[in-house]
């Protein structure tokens, strides 16, 4: 019976005043954090990054445009023509998928001259003009200029828009995400300590996306014959990344 009561005894006035200090620290403590909550802040900031990769591929848009007394005798002019530099662009080795038609249009040719008292005259179609063209990809750059020679040489008498890119941009991205990121840290820095409080972690972080800039080459010939394959000069690719990124600022 006595040892039953030993077991039931009450805890000491020393054990009564530890629970009461822990609970104390408790309160104190999450007053703190709550004061800290309180002078957290937040910012958001973009950096832009970007890398410079030589091209690997190009395209470039080839037409052919004729004129006749008729639509008729027109297309079929323009349709003997392109169809010999479809056989001759399949020849040099380019495959079907990289070959697509583009800007096909027929439209009449009007006289626009004015009578002889300088008073305009009726419209009076005077013949007919067809363009048909073809969007051709080269994934070897190295082909540009003796397919530019081949084109005009076989009758294209309307040939640029060349424009040249990066067959795989993922492969080079990552070092202008790396760029942009550290960009936006840079700059969150800078007004952190503006404001005289530092960076904490990040609270949100986004890509707005990446950009492959393309350089068009300005380059038109109509109606010209060259004598051997031009000298092209494929530059640089730029590839460009853009992140926002949100900060938490501490005292």
């Amino acid at each position: 019976m006595q040892s039953e009561q030993k077991k039931l005894r009450l805890p000491s006035i020393s054990a009564l005043a530890v629970a009461g200090l822990v609970a104390a620290a408790l309160v104190v403590s999450s007053g703190v954090n709550a004061k800290a909550a309180e002078q957290t802040g937040k910012i958001t900031i973009s950096g832009q990054g970007s890398v410079n990769v030589a091209p690997d591929m190009a395209t470039l848009v080839s037409r052919v445009i004729t004129q006749g007394d008729d639509a008729k005798s027109a297309l079929q002019q323009n349709s003997v023509t392109m169809r010999a530099i479809l056989q001759d662009v399949e020849d040099a080795g380019i495959e079907k998928k990289n070959i697509q038609t583009t800007d096909f249009d027929i439209s009449p040719i009007y006289d626009n001259r004015r009578l002889k008292n300088n008073e305009p005259k009726a419209p009076e179609i005077v013949g007919y003009r067809v363009q048909n063209g073809i969007r051709i990809s080269l994934k070897d750059i190295t082909k540009l200029g003796t397919t530019l020679d081949m084109l005009v040489q076989n009758g294209s008498n309307d040939v640029g828009q060349i424009q040249f890119g990066v067959s795989n941009p993922e492969k080079y991205i990552d070092e202008a995400r790396e760029s942009a990121v550290k960009d936006a840290r840079t700059k969150a820095e800078t007004y952190a300590k503006a404001a005289g409080v530092s960076l904490g972690k990040i609270l949100s972080i986004s890509e707005a996306g990446y950009n492959p800039r393309p350089y068009p080459e300005m380059m038109g010939m109509r109606a010209a014959k060259m004598d051997s394959a031009p000298p092209i000069a494929a530059g640089q690719e730029t590839l460009s990344s853009s992140v926002t990124i949100t900060y938490e600022l501490v005292q």
